[in-house]
């Protein structure tokens, strides 16, 4: 792990700026939260009580990707620029000696029709992925802060070479909470070893990430926005030619609480997503090449434990982690 590489001035000024950009679009967030007048009144809203959760989710969406990286050596194309996803996840989260937090949580993803181009195998193409973790946290009051780390896998569909990769994720997180919304940071670093040796994803990265929320209609209705900045490397078996090469990552999520089928015990809510990642890849040609991935999505999540609205849910649960999978996902392509 080559951590004094980022010692160098350009990216100290580069994660200097991330972190202003990530934690202003997350302030706007919670100012958001706590001046609307649309939100939940405190008045109306529980204290902080820690509570047991178990929640699973199911979704499906659709992701498509442009940039003038896409099939930039030429040829005939042989990169999907568009494919519908599935998946889904579970969380569950565990009070400890009462100020304490443990939970664990997993994420994962695959993809459909992304196999072909026009009858020409697909290359490069992000195949599905999930990431799994654990995080501990102390909490007072409003206030949390804890560690967090994971692994999982991402998949791609590759015509000559095998690009899947084992990943690893560990940091840490701090939030604050009120009864109208939330603002959390996180700072943390992955890395990536390539299954059959030929790194093409990204790897040995450093990343900051931004997380805000607001809470509608007595906490049963949230709006979350995300905004990360990761850098790191790609190509690393090339040696010293490795690329380096940066990422953003953004996502919007509007969820609501279903009255319907939400109980004393129990609660299902519904979402829908907007997220996107943009990679650039610094070649060793001088030129910068980049790639942008979109997509649109919307699910169902099932909740069991003591809690009566989503803003509770938020309560006894540490801010999720990112999906590092569908980062990694779009990588290759810029190669």
């Amino acid at each position: 792990m080559k951590f004094g590489r980022y010692l160098r001035g350009k990216t100290r000024r580069g994660m200097a700026t991330a972190l202003f950009q990530s934690v202003s679009a997350g302030a706007l967030c919670f100012a958001l939260a706590t001046t609307s007048a649309g939100a939940a009144d405190p008045a109306e809203l529980p204290t902080r009580d820690l509570a047991t959760v178990f929640e699973v989710n199911a979704w499906g969406g659709y992701l498509w990707r442009g940039g003038d990286a896409i099939n930039s050596s030429g040829g005939a194309p042989n990169e999907i620029e568009d494919f519908p996803l599935f998946g889904g996840g579970a969380l569950f989260a565990v009070p400890v000696l009462d100020t304490w937090l443990a939970q664990l949580e997993f994420e994962g993803e695959g993809a459909f029709d992304n196999d072909n181009v026009n009858g020409v195998p697909a290359d490069d193409t992000y195949s599905g992925g999930y990431t799994g973790a654990g995080q501990f946290a102390f909490t007072h009051n409003h206030f949390l802060m804890g560690v967090f780390a994971g692994a999982g896998e991402t998949f791609f569909h590759e015509t000559t070479t095998d690009h899947d990769v084992t990943q690893w994720i560990a940091g840490g997180q701090a939030r604050v909470l009120n009864e109208r919304g939330s603002l959390a940071l996180q700072l943390g670093y992955f890395d990536t070893h390539a299954d059959s040796g030929n790194m093409e994803t990204l790897s040995d990265t450093i990343f900051v990430r931004a997380v805000g929320q607001v809470f509608f209609n007595n906490g049963q209705t949230m709006l979350e926005g995300a905004v990360a900045y990761a850098d790191g490397t790609q190509d690393e078996d090339d040696a010293p030619f490795s690329n380096s090469t940066d990422m953003w990552a953004w996502e919007i999520v509007l969820e609501h609480q279903l009255a319907m089928l939400s109980g004393d015990n129990s609660a299902a809510s519904v979402f829908v997503s907007y997220e996107g990642v943009q990679v650039n890849e610094d070649s060793t040609s001088g030129s910068t090449d980049s790639l942008v991935d979109q997509g649109i999505y919307a699910g169902l999540k099932f909740r069991l434990g003591g809690q009566q609205s989503l803003y509770e849910r938020e309560m006894s649960t540490a801010p999720g982690l990112p999906k590092v999978h569908r980062w990694l996902g779009a990588v290759p392509a810029v190669d």
